[in-house]
């Protein structure tokens, strides 16, 4: 159960896919960088036995992380912190297994009025410079960086991850409906170089707007309702 009352950014698809996608049985130490109402951690600790660090720099998205951490019963598995990532690097030297991100999106977009959900949205408090080394520092040489992005970083981001000799191992194209373009990535990369394993899913049927059954068989584990 997820409480987002004091949240910017609500639960959405992006992160529940995301969640879903992500592999983290195998990993005993997890990161879950700018972790809003805790979700990913809580899904990672749904799927593993790892010990999950919870990051977020939005005051009251990390009081609401670590409440629902508390009603889910993992205090002894998920640690929040109230800091930035920048911050975060520079006082831990512990590599992790999996880092995690479901990041800002928007570098230039208008924004709101409401800088609680601009720190949330934008860019501003954590570049993708940033983010990629710092992951560079953080990941265990056989550890998985899996995050979730626009579809037009797509080239971008995958250029700065090779400069920084991360590369990526894992896509999914995420398609609204199917008659629109893909609009999401999920992504995986890692130090080894491997083919790249590529799927796609399509969220709503065109006709019914209802959830399709790919989305639904996926996500099913995380949801009361389905």
């Amino acid at each position: 159960m997820i409480n987002q009352d004091k949240a910017a950014m609500k639960v959405g698809v992006d992160g529940v896919l995301l969640g879903a996608v992500s592999c983290f049985k195998d990993a005993e130490t997890i990161l879950d960088i700018g972790a809003g109402t805790g979700l990913l951690s809580l899904m990672a600790a749904q799927k593993s036995k790892a010990k999950i660090t919870a990051l977020e720099i939005e005051k009251g998205a990390y009081v609401q992380c670590v409440e629902n951490v508390i009603l889910n019963g993992q205090t002894e598995r998920i640690k929040s912190l109230n800091m930035s990532f920048q911050d975060y690097r520079k006082a831990e030297k512990q590599k992790f297994d999996f880092i995690i991100c479901n990041p800002p999106f928007f570098e230039k977009s208008f924004k709101s009025v409401n800088l609680k959900r601009n720190t949330a949205r934008h860019s501003n408090t954590l570049s993708k410079k940033d983010l990629v080394e710092g992951v560079v520092e953080l990941l265990n040489p056989r550890g998985i960086f899996s995050l979730i992005l626009p579809s037009e970083f797509e080239k971008s981001f995958e250029k700065l991850c090779h400069r920084n000799n991360l590369y990526c191992i894992y896509k999914m194209y995420i398609y609204p409906k199917p008659d629109k373009t893909h609009n999401r990535i999920i992504f995986e990369f890692s130090f080894e170089k491997k083919a790249i394993k590529q799927e796609k899913i399509i969220i709503r049927d065109k006709h019914t707007n209802q959830y399709t059954g790919d989305y639904k068989k996926l996500t099913k584990d995380f949801y009361l309702h389905f």
